[in-house]
Parts: structure tokens; C-alpha cells; sequence
């Protein structure tokens, strides 16, 4: 049986506030596949939505989307992370260009190529424990 988009928004409700209470303690990378994890989540609200019909333009997910990512290219520290902080800074911009794009079009299958490549780099990122 297939999740509805309230469903999945309200799971990722309660996901994210267990993030928030884990969050306190968390190291810095802990905070950032913690990041990740928000991201994959309103990835897939966002392409739960457009499954069933609905626009996602303006949305919350969205929004939390965008910021996410943004929020992930502010933190590198280019000092300290050199070509790999620049490399990911154009990953991040990557990113939130083709959200812009798939959010644009609604586009379930856009956003769907998007969340494969925010596995990847999260995938690659949770190695580092």
C-alpha cells in the first residue's frame, strides 16, 4: 500500500523532531549526515507529492530542501577542506539547481534522479565513521 503525502510528511515530522533532540549532542559530522538524512526525507515527501497530483512549488518541504543544501555549502570550510570543500561546494550548487528545476516542473522523476545523487554523496559522507 502506497504512503500518502500527509503520511510521509508526518513521518518526516516525527523524524525530524528526533533529529532535533539527537542534535544536541552530536559531533560535527553527526550533525551533517543529520543533514543528509532531512534532505533525503523532503526529497521524497516532495516526489510523494507530485505522485499524487499535487504541486510543489512553495511548499514546506521545498523550502527545507533549499536550505538544506544551502546550509551544507556554508559550512564547508574551505581553509581546512581544499579541493574536496570546493568539489562538494559544486555538488551543492548542482543540486540546488536541479531542485529548482524538478520543483519548477513538478517533476517526480527529476526529483527521484536528485535523491539518487543525495544518496551518493551521503552515502560517500556516512564512510567517514
Amino acid at each position: 500500500m502506497a504512503a500518502t503525502a500527509s503520511t510521509v510528511r508526518a513521518t518526516g515530522h516525527y523524524r525530524r523532531m528526533q533529529s532535533e533532540s539527537r542534535a544536541a549532542g552530536a559531533d560535527p559530522v553527526e550533525l551533517v549526515t543529520m543533514l543528509y538524512d532531512e534532505l533525503e526525507i523532503a526529497i521524497g515527501v516532495l516526489a510523494a507529492m507530485v505522485r499524487q497530483g499535487q504541486p510543489v512549488s512553495a511548499t514546506e518541504p521545498a523550502h527545507r530542501a533549499r536550505a538544506i543544501l544551502i546550509g551544507l555549502d556554508a559550512g564547508l570550510d574551505h581553509q581546512a577542506g581544499g579541493d574536496v570543500a570546493g568539489a562538494l561546494s559544486r555538488v551543492y550548487s548542482s543540486m540546488r539547481r536541479k531542485l529548482d528545476k524538478a520543483v519548477a516542473a513538478n517533476s517526480a522523476e527529476d526529483l527521484d534522479e536528485l535523491l539518487d545523487g543525495v544518496k551518493t554523496v551521503s552515502g560517500a559522507w556516512r564512510q567517514l565513521r
